[in-house]
């Protein structure tokens, strides 16, 4: 008897399944997608390394049929028209509201390997928001288990609570180890460096 191999979903399926869920529930429509999507592309990448070509408008007519043509590009990206390129990815993931973002983000380490945290800030704003961050994601993950508190993890219908407690998890993780390297940080940038010892012969 023959298994039929299972392939994992690509990259850009998975990127397109979060900016469909932004799209559903977030104010962005698909032609205010498509151009926040042009927008980032533009100014994250130089013009001689661009594969995407998406347009640009002088004025008021010439901007809403840049629009149009922009919104199409991204939707035939999306219906698999055309092969994502690798240059899109970062503009693309940017463009997409939170909570998508993060989760997209995450969902992308996590197919490296990585937990999916957060590099440290320094300003003292985004350590507070950092830290304040554990707590939602702390909240949030102690929420989804008590759901699953007398369910079986087992029944097939109950899945879905279960992967829900596990990405609740993983990002209060993700959270946690960014804290635990802005502190980390903090510590040995206070610490004195030790002088070298020079040795005259």
């Amino acid at each position: 008897m023959t298994h039929e191999r299972q392939y994992r979903a690509t990259r850009a399926a998975v990127i397109f399944d979060f900016t469909t869920q932004a799209i559903r529930n977030s104010r962005h429509t698909d032609a205010s997608f498509a151009a926040e999507v042009a927008e980032r592309y533009m100014d994250l990448v130089a013009p001689h390394e661009r594969t995407t070509q998406f347009h640009v408008g002088t004025d008021a007519e010439s901007l809403v049929k840049a629009g149009q043509r922009n919104a199409k590009l991204v939707e035939r990206f999306r219906d698999g028209t055309t092969k994502l390129p690798a240059d899109l990815e970062e503009a693309w993931v940017e463009a997409l509201p939170e909570p998508y973002r993060m989760d997209c983000m995450r969902a992308l380490a996590r197919r490296y390997g990585f937990i999916g945290a957060r590099v440290p800030e320094d300003s003292t704003a985004a350590q507070m928001l950092c830290t304040g961050r554990v707590a939602v994601e702390f909240g949030q993950a102690m929420q989804a288990m008590a759901e699953l508190i007398a369910l079986n993890p087992e029944d097939p219908s109950n899945l879905p609570r279960v992967e829900r407690a596990l990405k609740e998890f993983e990002d209060l993780v993700g959270e946690a180890v960014s804290v635990k390297a802005t502190l980390r940080e903090k510590l040995d940038s206070a610490r004195p460096v030790p002088a070298v010892r020079v040795i005259n012969r």
